[in-house]
């Protein structure tokens, strides 16, 4: 006897019937994979989403937009931030500011994100987040022919101090920008000298930024300088002057000044020759 044609045999209820289930198993089986991938990444892009906005306002969009410039950031960060920038003995000034620093009483604080980048512990309550912006505008009138405030060139927000008119060392667009302060933590950001930086680190002051020094693909290069740090927010009054001397340790690093503090008096400080 003959065999049946192909149509034929697919037609027959036993044939037909298994083909109808072999699909619909293998469509079942591809959902399953699908969605067991789908939904555990759509959970952590929302929760991480989430966070990114917690972080609050930075020099980054507060929207999605902004929150995938982050996640392609992420691939460039430094792999420690607690590791120093190297010194190549070729910068300007030659030797850093900071002769030495007490050690930081507290453990490091958490620190999370990258634009922006804040401190998600130990914040401390708002007097001592005033009381440091105070500091900061004391230094600005004490160098009051050195320096200005205004709103961060890094953050797009925030009071920043900035260096006029000449600076040594880069920092944002070639603004001067010597340190801005978060509202949001009371935490700083400001470039140091390498051996400042290392300082500041090793005494449990502050951390490098996730992307200080990294060359960014497709976004023409360095997005901060080496010695881009965070300093972490003070936690008792007497800390504040320690973080006023790192901040005119910056203002060494971007233009070779020895900043005054308001108890040494009005005047201009000492310029390092280039």
């Amino acid at each position: 006897m003959a065999a049946p044609a192909p149509d034929q045999a697919l037609l027959h209820p036993d044939n037909f019937f298994s083909s109808i289930l072999s699909l619909n198993l293998a469509q079942l089986l591809g959902s399953t994979i699908a969605i067991s991938i789908v939904l555990p990444l759509c959970r952590f892009v929302l929760r991480d989403y989430s966070n990114f906005l917690a972080l609050g306002p930075g020099g980054t969009p507060s929207n999605f937009v902004g929150y995938l410039r982050i996640s392609y950031l992420r691939l460039f960060t430094i792999k420690d931030p607690f590791r120093p920038p190297t010194a190549t003995y070729s910068e300007r000034p030659v030797n850093g500011f900071l002769r030495e620093l007490p050690k930081r009483p507290q453990p490091r604080p958490s620190v999370a994100g990258i634009a922006p980048h804040r401190q998600t512990s130990q914040k401390p309550p708002k007097y001592l987040y005033q009381l440091l912006r105070i500091a900061l505008y004391s230094l600005v009138s004490a160098n009051s022919k050195l320096l200005r405030s205004g709103n961060s060139c890094f953050e797009k927000h925030g009071l920043a101090l900035f260096l006029c008119p000449t600076h040594m060392n880069r920092t944002c667009k070639d603004t001067g920008e010597i340190c801005h302060l978060h509202p949001s933590d009371s935490s700083m950001h400001l470039t140091l000298h390498p051996a400042d930086a290392a300082l500041v680190i090793s005494q449990g002051w502050g951390e490098r930024h996730p992307l200080a020094g990294c060359a960014i693909l497709g976004l023409g290069g360095r997005l901060l300088p080496e010695g881009f740090v965070m300093v972490y927010a003070p936690q008792e009054v007497g800390q504040i002057g320690v973080l006023k001397d790192i901040v005119r340790a910056a203002g060494w690093w971007v233009g070779g000044v020895g900043l005054v503090s308001a108890s040494e008096g009005q005047g201009v400080s000492t310029r390092v020759k280039a």
